[in-house]
């Protein structure tokens, strides 16, 4: 897995919720206000303030009802980077999933920092990591320093069971959490995870290993489970080969569609970490 060429790239992304936040941002706000984005019209009986009247409006209002424009405030959000560094996500060292993920974190720390936006990384494997764990905030230095760490990081939990205890983690308000795993483990794990989270806007990102996709037709080859390490040798055969690959597409296919009854539509990574790409994505769902 490789990660993106341009270092200084930014994460775009937008929310089709309301922002409760009372500091100013690009988000639209709940809070009606002088923010300059036009929600509605409405009689002046509803919304006395002759500041807003719309002439125009009222003139053509079939009850002759004096119309006012109604705006929304501009607020801020929370951007939260909740990464996966189980072994899995580096099966080798200077190798694996990690590095793309890193890079994933500062685009979205950039853009958020550009926004007005607040910024939170939580790295976790069995448990919530500790020494990876960022409150969302505005500091630069801040985000920057834990993003180091995310980087530097070798990775020694042998599970992603810590996706079970994210929630607690989070701020208290509706936030936007991109969630990079590479999202294997129990799908009833992660289906009670993602029902945990349900209050907040989950973005996941799926990282494939491109090693996954290279069986030989036949031979003798080395399996190694790369959260424990433990190797097995098999002998490949064309119907083995073929079933690995079913229950591949089987599980992606299965993963999908828990997505899409839970949260936002999985963003799958291949080979190569695209910024712009999962920006689009973000963007369209």
């Amino acid at each position: 897995m490789s990660a993106p060429e341009d270092d200084a790239l930014y994460l775009d992304y937008a929310v089709r919720w309301r922002a409760g936040q009372a500091l100013p941002g690009r988000h639209t706000s709940r809070v009606s206000g002088a923010g300059g984005h036009f929600r509605a019209y409405r009689p002046f009986w509803q919304v006395p303030d002759a500041r807003k009247i719309d002439v125009r409006r009222s003139i053509v209002d079939p009850f002759d009802e004096v119309m006012v424009r109604q705006t929304d405030d501009r607020t801020s959000i929370s951007v939260v980077v909740a990464a996966d560094v189980s072994r899995s996500m580096q099966p080798s060292p200077g190798a694996g999933s990690l590095r793309a993920v890193a890079h994933l974190a500062e685009a979205a720390a950039r853009s958020a920092h550009r926004a007005g936006d607040a910024f939170g990384l939580i790295a976790f494997d069995s448990l919530p990591r500790d020494d990876i764990t960022l409150p969302p905030c505005r500091s630069r230095g801040a985000s920057g320093a834990a993003i180091a760490a995310l980087r530097a990081l070798q990775p020694d939990g042998r599970s992603a069971h810590g996706i079970a205890r994210l929630a607690p983690l989070l701020p208290s308000g509706r936030c936007l959490v991109i969630l990079a795993s590479d999202f294997l483990m129990p799908f009833t794990l992660l289906e009670q995870a993602l029902s945990d989270l349900a209050m907040h806007d989950v973005a996941p990102v799926v990282f494939h290993e491109p090693s996954e996709r290279q069986l030989p037709r036949a031979g003798l080859m080395r399996l190694r489970d790369s959260e424990t390490g433990e190797q097995r040798l098999c002998v490949m055969r064309p119907a083995l080969a073929r079933s690995f690959r079913a229950a591949r597409a089987d599980w992606r296919a299965r993963l999908d569609a828990l997505f899409l009854r839970q949260c936002r539509p999985g963003f799958h990574v291949e080979d190569r970490l695209d910024v712009a790409r999962l920006g689009e994505h973000l963007l369209a769902c």
